[in-house]
């Protein structure tokens, strides 16, 4: 039901029940905070909280943790340990830990915990207080630009990223054919962000986009996602399906074309195109449709979106 709720855009239910629904489970600790005052505090928030968890969690709350990390008299975030200089250069008055970092109270403060949640159901998830909040993850901007200059290698073109493919079972994704239509539709410099083993893929987008396709090797967002960040940070624009680049592309406030397919268990808005979460973002949804039909409002909104000044 919570998870329902947030695709509606009820996120204040979606946080409510959430909330009890941890508390009814026994997964509050005693230690969590309660909405009462942090500045005696040594504030732990936990992202990451076990090894199988995945990257997604967190990535749209930067603002959350800086406002309350203002009203501790110390805060430590951990998170995964690829993402920690992105949170570290994203707030330098907190202290970023990798998971499992064993932590305890500074001296002369108690010990308050919290996690994504606990953050939601404490600050409020209104529509106002989420657009309110919103943080961009910051990427090395100097890194950036370099990579920009290689990728744009003296042309004037807006560069696209793009990622296509999940190993998930449960996502209905289009046809690389599809992608390949988009490519040669746009006269951009279309970048690969795609993780694994595609290379059959790309080289059919290669062919779309003749001149106009750049593969990075090295880039791995397996390995290295502050580099990643730092690719997603040269772009115009990303078109992805659901997955951890779209939600760090989101997170960093970049202009994001977001796929959506049917399957009720995606984690995005389904009554329309847009989530306070990630303000530059766009949702394109399947809606019955099929997906060149989708496409089609993916090409218009590039083509209305030119080049940013370099």
């Amino acid at each position: 039901m919570s998870h329902a709720a947030g695709r509606l855009g009820e996120y204040e239910y979606s946080t409510q029940w959430a909330h009890t629904n941890a508390r009814l489970r026994g997964d509050i600790l005693k230690s969590d905070w309660i909405g009462d005052d942090l500045k005696e505090s040594t504030l732990v928030i936990r992202f990451m909280e076990s090894e199988k968890q995945g990257l997604g969690i967190g990535l749209n709350m930067a603002g959350y943790v800086a406002a309350a990390a203002a009203q501790a008299r110390h805060c430590i975030l951990v998170v995964e340990h690829r993402l920690v200089p992105i949170y570290a250069r994203t707030l330098p008055s907190v202290e970023v830990r990798a998971f499992p970092a064993d932590v305890s109270a500074e001296t002369g403060t108690r010990l308050v915990t919290a996690n994504a949640l606990t953050l939601m159901a404490m600050m409020g998830t209104s529509t106002v207080e989420i657009e309110s909040r919103f943080l961009p993850l910051q990427a090395d901007a100097a890194e950036s630009a370099k990579l920009r200059r290689g990728y744009q290698a003296g042309r004037e073109l807006p560069l696209v990223g793009v990622s296509w493919w999940s190993s998930h079972f449960g996502k209905d994704l289009p046809s690389i054919e599809t992608w390949a239509d988009l490519a040669r539709g746009i006269d951009a410099i279309f970048v690969n962000i795609q993780y694994g083993d595609v290379a059959a893929d790309w080289a059919v987008l290669e062919q779309a986009a003749p001149g106009r396709a750049v593969q990075d090797e090295s880039v791995d967002q397996l390995v290295d996602m502050d580099r990643f960040a730092a690719q997603l940070g040269a772009l115009d624009a990303v078109v992805t399906i659901s997955n951890t680049g779209a939600h760090l592309a989101g997170g960093m406030g970049l202009p994001v074309c977001l796929i959506r397919d049917d399957w009720f268990r995606r984690g995005w808005p389904v009554l329309t195109d847009r989530t306070p979460w990630y303000p530059g973002a766009k949702v394109f949804g399947k809606e019955g449709r099929l997906w060149p039909d989708v496409f089609d409002g993916v090409k218009r909104q590039l083509e209305n979106h030119p080049s940013r000044e370099n």
